[in-house]
C-alpha cells in the first residue's frame, strides 16, 4: 500500500467528539468523497474504517493497481462537530445527497456492493487523469 493517508490533519482534536465526517480521495488535484458518516466518537469510528480499509482495500473500492499509486491521497476530515444525534443524522443525509460519495448507494449511509465501489473509484481516477 503506497497511497498517502491524511487522518484529520486540520481537526484532530475536534474529531475526538461527535460529528459528521468525510472520507475522500484526492488524485491529480481533484477530490471526491468516498464515504460520509456520523458518529458519537468520530476519531474512533474512522480508525475502525481505516482498519477495515487496510485489511480489505476493496472496502472503499480500491484494487491492486490503485492501492499502490503514491499520487493518491486518502483523506479523513471532520465536516462538522454535532452533538445531537438527530442533527448529526440530518446533516449526514444532506452531505450524502450533496456529495454523492463513490462508496455509498445514496440511501442513508448504506454502502454499495464491492464491484460497484471498484467501478466508481476507477471511473473517478480515470476522469481525474484526463485533465
Amino acid at each position: 500500500m503506497k497511497l498517502k493517508i491524511e487522518f484529520f490533519n486540520k481537526d484532530l482534536i475536534d474529531a475526538i467528539g461527535s460529528g459528521v465526517y468525510d472520507i475522500s480521495i484526492e488524485a491529480n488535484g481533484k477530490t471526491k468523497s468516498l464515504y460520509i458518516g456520523e458518529s458519537v466518537f468520530v476519531l474512533v469510528r474512522c480508525a475502525a474504517h481505516l482498519y477495515e480499509f487496510k485489511k480489505n482495500p476493496e472496502y472503499f473500492g480500491f484494487d491492486n493497481e490503485n492501492i499502490n499509486n503514491d499520487s493518491i491521497i486518502f483523506k479523513f476530515s471532520l465536516v462538522e462537530a454535532i452533538y445531537n444525534k438527530s442533527d448529526r443524522k440530518k446533516r449526514e443525509g444532506v452531505e450524502i445527497s450533496r456529495c454523492e460519495p463513490l462508496s455509498q448507494s445514496g440511501i442513508n449511509d448504506r454502502m454499495k456492493d464491492i464491484e460497484s465501489k471498484i467501478i466508481a473509484l476507477r471511473e473517478f481516477l480515470d476522469n481525474s487523469e484526463e485533465n
